[in-house]
């Protein structure tokens, strides 16, 4: 029988190769074609050669055409490169191998480019027994490479008819490089009478007036600053030139700045016409009628001498009421001093050219905004006095003032905005820093605003929004800089210096503001509230400690229930740290394509047929690595995330399965969670049906999985979807059957196709007679409902063996095999079935063969507090969380957590614990992982430790297992009494009652 098995085996094994085989041919056929490369082998010894059938697209013929003898082949070479391609091939006898271009002339008569390269073979003697080669038509690449030297000609056209020259600055080498026509400008006639070095030029071209001007504009370039100047040169010749010269910094990778790239245009026509054209016109550019702008000259004293006709019309008063007055008089207060100053500041400085902003009185009433430009023209024989041009800026300046609030403020609330709040906090924590004073920021989460946002519409949610922070206003029992920095997020920060226990009282005055009622048209809203609060300066000393700090008080406050707050600790432990880095990274982790979709195989009991696979969303985070859904979608069901996950991993499955379907995969069910958020979406039942018609798929192949409070929640609209849903011909799934609200009402009103009794059940079987009773009885109910029931979490023979003989229809679990990766499913499923791993080497035996250290095993388990020192490298700064160390080595440890970590040395994590008298402080990298019971993680951490202390711990160590071979029953140490489980929930109750 065992003959015959294998015979089976080795036939299905050969068959799978050749179509695998076949598979790779087929691939590299068309990849060749796509690509128009050819490949080609000269067997030497045999003087045999085997082409691809690229080699007879590029060549343009058929096999018959050519045989693949290289005499034929050269009669398609053009006579140009014959003789190149000949002395290349020859060589090539003797192993020589070659890359080269050339041309050839198909049998159609169209000249091609190709680009032939070789690479030789050789037998143990180091004689060539085979050369292979690979041709690629680069005809289009010539082309394009012959366009670009035509575009490069003709810039050098463009820039001699512009009169425009390059240039290219190198930091690191201290040269120039000028274009032809930049040599032309400076009447340099040889190229070697020019030196390529920067202070050089300087000294040598530019006008000794401008050269100030020119090196500053140069240094700023190189300090990330574009410039745009004119200045002076004099030619080899000695005539001057007025250029206009413009330049930009250049950047590396880095974000260092390497050079500089600018050009060089030759003005000095354009500027002696302009200079004739600016004595012609300067008096009657400052005497424009019918502009918008009031143009005035006034003498040294401040008296008006002349003003435009658009005084009247731009500040009220006519030309004759202000002539012959002092500019200033028509100024008051505040105003009239800037003006004064302003008018000093031009009289002092001919050369200054001074713009400021004033507000002006007019004549009937009400103020405007002025833009006033001064420059002394006095010694201008044309003006004599300084010129002022005015312009009404009103519009302008609310203009500005407006989107300078709104890009602070929140539109709807009125209140400071995230930008806002983030520069008021900085603020506040330098004034503390100066003064030694605290102040507390409170960040505070509403949460029931996404309710009335899905039953009761969004204005209603912006109504809610509105008085929520109406109510926040109203509370003036101290000073407060009140932000809504995001949606349903508000942070407050208490200015005034206050002990904790204020802090914690005014957080409950807030708490109870909040959530009373809401009373918005026929409907009586509640809400709930949740603050984290950090004090200055414990909890931080820069705005962006502390309000990193509040965010993870505020999560702590949130897993503790509703209306609750907490105040910042720097003892919070490592499972805050992470629930806050997951939940600020969640975001991004779609755009950064961080989402897996892994798939656990659902078995019948009693065939080992694949039925179905349940897709099951992980992310895999940068620094916590394969995080299991149960650790962030009750985040992105918060967040409303949830919504573009779920869409993404549904699109993701149905893909999956279209592949399989595609490559004759057995034709299976695909199971897919869906959460009560979800639902409530516009148009989800219309979203599924749209994907699965996308992919042109039928829809039986889905099963939905809910929850039971899916159905609580909304339960009219969710049934009526899911009616529809099934109506097209999709099974919908209870997940978690028993672990929530069981109802048998459910049942009843809702026809369900499958129930997945939850993993729960199974964990006491079979152990424990009542979770058994309660196995058997929901084994009887879908029997008698007919509705299939799968059983989840199966791990051992045990809990197989029940769930067969009290005829339990599928089932899943480690037992068969975890949620795994599309790429190992597939060889999974296209074996049809899926035998239960019974027999196999325990993982204690497998990891027992690993240690090298000697090892102590505790009697009981030894208290640690463990922290995460490096996340890759960088160090961190976390609170500590509560470990129990099960044995250790001078190598390392095993440890139990309810916190999981990374495997590998991606985190180095740091444990303090006391044994035998003796503080003992190592660290070391997790390079195992087990689950066991309750959410707890048993690990195994190789130490990095020099050897002094390895040494030491060493002894510790022998001086433990001594005292365990003498029978002791105390010793000196963190060691605990009761369970691992125990002791963990006896944490989670301490922490709730703090």
């Amino acid at each position: 029988m065992a003959l015959l098995k294998g015979k089976f085996f080795y036939k299905e094994k050969s068959e799978q190769i050749e179509k695998e085989f076949n598979l790779l041919k087929e691939n590299l056929y068309y990849s060749q074609h796509l690509a128009q490369i050819g490949s080609w082998t000269h067997d030497i010894v045999r003087d045999e050669i085997f082409l691809s059938d690229e080699i007879y697209d590029i060549l343009d013929c058929s096999r018959e055409d050519f045989d693949g003898e290289l005499k034929k082949y050269y009669s398609f070479i053009h006579p140009d490169d014959l003789n190149e391609v000949k002395d290349a091939t020859h060589g090539a006898l003797t192993g020589k191998e070659y890359d080269i271009e050339y041309r050839i002339i198909t049998k159609k008569g169209k000249v091609k480019y190709v680009h032939e390269k070789t690479k030789a073979l050789y037998d143990e003697e180091q004689q060539p027994v085979k050369m292979t080669g690979i041709l690629t038509d680069i005809t289009n690449f010539k082309l394009v490479e012959k366009n670009l030297e035509e575009l490069g000609q003709n810039y050098i056209q463009a820039q001699q008819i512009a009169g425009v020259g390059s240039w290219k600055y190198n930091v690191l080498t201290n040269q120039l490089f000028w274009s032809e026509e930049l040599f032309n400008i400076h009447g340099i006639k040889s190229f070697s009478d020019f030196e390529k070095d920067l202070n050089a030029y300087l000294n040598t071209y530019v006008h000794s007036e401008d050269k100030e001007n020119v090196e500053n504009s140069i240094r700023k370039c190189l300090e990330g600053k574009p410039y745009e100047i004119e200045y002076r040169i004099y030619q080899n010749n000695g005539m001057l030139r007025y250029l206009l010269g413009k330049g930009k910094p250049i950047f590396n990778d880095q974000n260092q700045i390497t050079g500089i790239l600018g050009t060089v245009q030759d003005i000095t026509e354009k500027k002696k016409l302009q200079e004739k054209i600016d004595k012609i016109q300067k008096r009657f550019e400052v005497l424009v009628q019918e502009a918008s702008d009031v143009f005035e000259i006034i003498s040294s004293d401040g008296t008006i001498q002349y003003i435009s006709e658009a005084s009247e019309r731009v500040i009220g008063y006519k030309p004759e009421e202000r002539i012959g007055k002092k500019i200033f008089d028509f100024y008051q207060g505040e105003q009239r001093q800037k003006a004064t100053e302003m008018f000093n500041r031009a009289l002092n400085n001919p050369e200054e050219k001074i713009l400021e902003d004033l507000v002006f009185n007019k004549k009937n009433g009400g103020s405007i905004y002025l833009s006033v430009y001064m420059q002394n023209l006095i010694h201008d024989p044309v003006i004599e006095g300084i010129v002022v041009n005015i312009r009404d800026i009103s519009k302008r300046v609310k203009m500005e003032q407006r989107l300078a609030y709104l890009s602070t403020h929140d539109e709807m609330t009125g209140l400071p905005n995230n930008m806002c709040f983030i520069e008021e906090l900085t603020l506040q924590c330098n004034k503390a820093k100066d003064s030694y004073t605290k102040f507390a920021l409170f960040m505070l989460d509403i949460d029931g605003l996404k309710n009335v946002n899905y039953n009761l519409g969004y204005d209603l949610g912006n109504e809610l929004i509105i008085e929520i922070a109406n109510r926040l206003k109203s509370y003036r029992k101290m000073d407060l800089f009140i932000s809504r920095y995001f949606e349903d997020h508000f942070a407050i920060i208490l200015r005034n210096d206050k002990t904790k226990k204020e802090y914690e009282a005014i957080a409950k005055d807030i708490i109870d503001i909040l959530t009373r009622p809401y009373k918005m048209k026929n409907y009586e809203v509640d809400i709930s509230v949740n603050i984290g609060i950090c004090i200055y300066p414990e909890g931080g000393r820069d705005a962006e400690t502390l309000q990193k700090h509040a965010k993870v008080t505020l999560l702590r406050a949130k897993k503790e229930g509703k209306n609750t707050y907490k105040v910042y600790s720097s003892d919070l432990d490592i499972q805050n740290f992470k629930d806050f880095t997951l939940r600020n990274d969640l975001r991004y982790a779609i755009e950064k394509n961080q989402l897996r979709v892994y798939y656990q195989p659902i078995i019948a009991l009693k065939t080992n047929e694949i039925l179905a696979a349940e897709a099951l969303i992980r992310w895999e985070h940068p620094d916590w690595g394969l995080v299991p859904s149960d650790e962030f979608i009750a985040i992105a069901e918060e967040t409303g995330l949830i919504i573009d996950i779920g869409k993404w991993v549904l699109r993701i499955a149905c893909e999956d399965y279209k592949e399989w379907i595609n490559n004759g995969y057995p034709d299976i069910k695909l199971s897919v969670n869906f959460s009560a958020i979800q639902f409530m979406e516009n148009d989800f039942v219309k979203g599924i049906k749209g994907i699965i018609d996308e992919l042109q798929l039928n829809g039986d192949f889905l099963v939905i999985e809910i929850t039971e409070s899916v159905l609580i929640k909304n339960s009219d609209h969710v049934i009526s979807s899911i009616k529809n849903l099934q109506s097209m011909g999709m099974q919908v799934a209870i997940d978690d059957f028993g672990a929530g609200f069981s109802s048998l009402q459910y049942l009843s009103d809702f026809p369900a196709d499958i129930i997945k009794l939850d993993c729960s059940f199974l964990k006491k079987i079979p152990h424990d007679e009542r979770s058994m009773a309660i196995a058997r009885v929901v084994a009887n109910l879908s029997k008698e409902l007919n509705i299939k029931l799968v059983a989840e979490g199966i791990e051992n023979e045990g809990q197989l063996l029940f769930l067969k003989k009290n005829s339990y229809y599928a089932g899943q679990g480690f037992i068969y095999s975890p949620a795994i990766p599309k790429e190992e499913f597939v060889k999974i499923l296209a074996k049809r079935k899926c035998k239960p791993i019974i027999a196999q080497e325990t993982f204690d035996e497998i990891r027992e063969e690993r240690r090298k250290y000697f090892r102590v095993k505790f009697r009981q388990l030894l208290e640690c507090d463990l922290t995460i020192s490096e996340i890759k490298g960088k160090k961190i700064n976390v609170g500590n969380t509560k470990a129990l160390v099960k044995n250790i080595s001078s190598g390392g440890l095993c440890f139990i957590g309810n916190v999981r970590f990374p495997v590998g040395k991606e985190m180095l994590l740091q444990f303090s614990t006391k044994l035998l008298g003796n503080e003992i402080k190592v660290m070391g990298y997790p390079v195992w992982i087990k689950s066991t019971e309750q959410d707890l993680h048993e690990y195994g951490v190789e130490f990095l430790i020099n050897d002094s202390d390895r040494a030491d711990l060493t002894q510790i160590i022998n001086e433990m297992e001594i005292l365990l071979n003498k029978n002791v029953i105390y010793f000196d140490g963190s060691f605990i009494e009761n369970s691992a489980v125990e002791y963990f929930e006896e944490i989670i109750r301490t922490n709730k009652t703090i």
